[in-house]
């Protein structure tokens, strides 16, 4: 069993932070390839129209996804103390607490999703045009999103076991499939944005089921027996101390967002567009900053486990070093290439001239921006998810006026610079928390409590 999770208690630091790190940002990869197919194929077989009701569907539907992502992260964060700490027992408790608790976070998510998704839009100022195919989306991604649970827990849960292999191969094959399902559900059989919705849910379904195959099949402490399915209320209760902060962390931020998409929604579809394609440029870039940082809370989640702070804070230092050397690589690329990546998904001059000026922007701060994620999993991963909470309030507050204040100043040409801005603001707060070892008092009152 050793053979299929990683030990990150000992040995050389670097080579586990890189090697858990890569699949993880091979999956994420895959995952931005097949949402590039998806404005791709929507594009080009719908036009720009429903390429913009896609756009700001994906805004609104962060809202709500940002709760799964937050218990996926308690779950993550409580199995890898657990295993730090070498308490297999708890491991498999938290794992079938971990049940539950996704479950009835799924049922909320559909339930307020479904309901709430023609008043997400309007709050989003969707024009006329555009609600009918952003609704759509919208309703048929909430409907499934059982399917996007089930992939992100138990890819949270083998991560947390410092496997990053299994939900990578799984989600290679949900990528593919996406792929093959846009093209028939679009372009072959004529269902529209309704197809663009379908195929992503039924690959992250699949890739889900593949995932959790897998996980029963080459990690013996995940199997569980009747007399095992009893929620422990305890664990349940970490579970969703760490989780609903960050799941409001991460919804607060997508409300901001969502104040910055509604302000863009007021333009011209073609300010619409653009900014719909750089967003997935930039999203690409994110996931850079989120395998260093997911590999990086893994790797404090294990050593606040086993009590070694004095790892923790090198493991910060490595991932500083990784994070500077990706960014030196990526931020020049798109920078460069900005036209050419733009003139790839719209024959639109106005919306290329658009997405140029604010890949050209972000990318000059991502070297900054970036280590929010490195300040994110350290607090997180040790406890303080507290501080997490108001690093995402920060953001909140920042991007919102700035969306105002900008805007006012500038015009549309304000609205490249909110997002930037808003995280040198986040990452300050972060690097002040970090450096003032509260998160280590924290982890260490923690850990007796658990005692």
């Amino acid at each position: 069993m050793k053979k299929n999770v990683t030990d990150m208690t000992h040995g050389a630091i670097m080579p586990h932070l890189i090697r858990f790190g890569m699949p993880v940002l091979l999956g994420m990869l895959f995952q931005r390839i097949y949402n590039f197919v998806d404005v791709f194929i929507v594009g080009h077989y719908l036009g720009d129209e429903a390429l913009a009701a896609v756009s700001i569907a994906g805004s609104g539907m962060y809202l709500l996804m940002s709760l799964m992502m937050g218990l996926t992260t308690g779950v993550s964060i409580v199995i890898a103390q657990y295993y730090g700490a070498g308490e297999e027992g708890k491991v498999r408790e938290t794992f079938v607490s971990s049940i539950y608790v996704a479950a009835g976070v799924t049922a909320l998510i559909t339930a307020a999703g479904m309901l709430g998704a023609k008043g997400l839009l309007g709050i989003l100022q969707t024009s006329d045009a555009l609600i009918a195919d952003a609704h759509t989306y919208l309703l048929i991604i909430f409907a499934g999103c059982c399917g996007t649970m089930l992939y992100n827990w138990i890819s949270a849960v083998m991560r947390s076991l410092g496997n990053s292999i299994v939900p990578l191969a799984a989600l290679i094959v949900s990528s593919l499939l996406n792929i093959a399902l846009d093209i028939l559900l679009i372009a072959v059989i004529p269902l529209g944005v309704a197809g663009a919705a379908l195929a992503t849910v039924l690959s992250q379904a699949l890739s889900g089921l593949l995932c959790l195959f897998y996980a029963f099949r080459i990690l013996p402490m995940l199997r569980i027996r009747r007399k095992d399915m009893r929620m422990n209320p305890q664990i349940a209760r970490q579970i969703l101390t760490y989780g609903i902060p960050t799941g409001l962390q991460m919804s607060i931020i997508s409300i901001s967002d969502m104040a910055l998409q509604a302000k863009i929604n007021t333009y011209e579809t073609a300010l619409i567009v653009a900014y719909g394609i750089a967003a997935k440029v930039e999203f690409l870039g994110w996931q850079l900053a989120e395998a260093i940082g997911t590999s990086l809370g893994t790797f404090v989640g294990q050593n606040v486990g086993a009590g070694d702070y004095r790892r923790v804070r090198q493991g910060v230092r490595c991932a500083y070093v990784i994070h500077f050397a990706c960014y030196g690589v990526f931020c020049p690329v798109v920078w460069l290439l900005a036209e050419p990546i733009m003139g790839l998904f719209t024959q639109s001059p106005a919306s290329v001239a658009y997405g140029v000026e604010y890949m050209r922007i972000f990318s000059f701060f991502f070297l900054i921006g970036g280590t929010m994620t490195i300040y994110h999993n350290i607090l997180r991963a040790s406890g303080d998810v507290k501080m997490t909470l108001v690093m995402g309030m920060s953001e909140v507050v920042t991007r919102i006026s700035f969306t105002f204040l900008f805007t006012h100043l500038m015009g549309y040409w304000g609205l490249w610079w909110v997002s930037p801005i808003t995280w040198v603001c986040a990452v300050v707060i972060g690097a002040v928390r970090y450096y003032s070892g509260k998160w280590e008092e924290i982890a260490r009152r923690n850990a007796i409590a658990a005692k």
